[in-house]
């Protein structure tokens, strides 16, 4: 039956099949769009996720300062420049038990680190699930327009919290 067509009848199936195949690719991607809703609870648990970041960060600092040895973290920062090599920690005059609180203090971030990493995919999984979390972050790494409107959605909730945050701490005194 193809041999009996003419180039002109071939040339119009070619088209007619491509035109479908284009069609197919652009319902495809528009059922694979990424919704205001989705991106909305994507950037809800990514701005729950960087909160806790910054909390670790915050109890990480807090464990340096009130550590008596580290002298309000000035001397966390010397041990921590010398760490690993002997020479330099007799350099600074490392004492054991400072070498023991710094290694404590080592210890303690490595807890808090675990604990997140136990945290963060259960978040994921189970406010977001994987597919709808692979789906938005997908999509940003090839749409610079939703990247852009994640971004802008992402400050505009940290912003509102920074604002809570601040009314909290005001309220209570």
């Amino acid at each position: 039956m193809f041999k009996a067509m003419t180039k002109k009848a071939k040339l119009m199936l070619m088209l007619a099949f491509v035109a479908s195949l284009s069609l197919q690719s652009s319902f495809a991607q528009d059922a694979d769009a990424v919704t205001d809703e989705e991106l909305t609870q994507y950037a809800t648990v990514m701005n729950k996720i960087d909160s806790m970041k910054e909390d670790l960060q915050v109890r990480y600092n807090e464990v340096i300062k009130n550590n008596e040895l580290m002298d309000e973290g000035r001397r966390f920062l010397e041990l921590k420049k010398a760490w690993g090599d002997d020479a330099k920690l007799a350099e600074i005059s490392a004492t054991d038990e400072e070498k023991a609180a710094y290694q404590g203090i080592l210890d303690e971030y490595d807890n808090m680190v675990a604990e997140f990493k136990e945290v963060y995919p259960n978040l994921i999984k189970d406010d977001l699930g994987a597919a709808l979390y692979n789906k938005v972050r997908n999509a940003m790494k090839s749409d610079t327009e939703l990247k852009t409107k994640y971004d802008e959605l992402l400050a505009s909730m940290q912003s509102t919290d920074e604002g809570d945050s601040e009314t909290d701490a005001g309220g209570s005194n």
